[in-house]
């Protein structure tokens, strides 16, 4: 496995693979987990890595990602999945991280692999990982600051909220929302003793 402290293995790795974009939104990414690892005890090295990695599958056409999906997760993704690059990434990301990356930590392939639908039971590493992919310093959307300010006071509490303006968002679209965001809802509202309210 690459040495799991070398950092600058990963950027100078990523920098080249992906557009300037996705390079400043993962480090925006990096940093906003490396400042909640730090607040909830988690190990920064660890987070760092699943930071850096979580996109490296992001730029990847949809063909391609259906083929790597199809290769490593054949029982683990439905039809509407395979229509979104969105999902797939993740699941696509994990594979490439393990194969090409060397990583063989599973709660970082874990972290790559849910860090945009979520699942009940993840780790802390990788809710740390999913919700700072969605409020890193270069989002801007109604209700960050408040999201922002409570997962650094509570963070299953934060990702409550944040899942909670996204399925509101998504059902007055009439998208779909999937059953993995909202089975991790459910169980983050059971551990944290508070009421399910959709």
């Amino acid at each position: 496995m690459t040495d799991i402290k070398d950092s600058q293995y990963f950027i100078d790795a990523i920098k080249k693979e992906m557009s300037h974009q996705r390079f400043i939104h993962t480090l925006g990414v990096v940093e906003m987990a490396k400042e909640l690892a730090l607040i909830h005890g988690v190990d920064l090295s660890r987070v760092e890595i699943a930071a850096l990695l979580h996109d490296i599958s992001k730029e990847t056409s949809k063909e391609e990602l259906r083929k790597i999906v199809f290769e490593h997760f054949p029982d683990e993704i439905t039809l509407e999945d395979l229509d979104s690059s969105e999902i797939m990434h993740g699941f696509a990301g994990a594979a490439v991280a393990k194969t090409k990356y060397k990583i063989d930590d599973e709660e970082i392939l874990e972290a790559i692999k849910y860090h945009t639908i979520g699942k009940a039971g993840l780790s802390l590493l990788g809710r740390i990982i999913y919700i700072s992919d969605a409020i890193e310093k270069n989002r801007n959307y109604p209700g960050l600051e408040e999201i922002r300010k409570c997962v650094r006071e509570n963070l299953d509490c934060g990702i409550i909220l944040e899942i909670s303006h996204i399925i509101e968002h998504l059902n007055e679209c009439q998208k779909y929302v999937h059953p993995n965001t909202k089975d991790m809802y459910k169980w983050l509202v059971s551990i944290n003793k508070k009421d399910v309210n959709f």
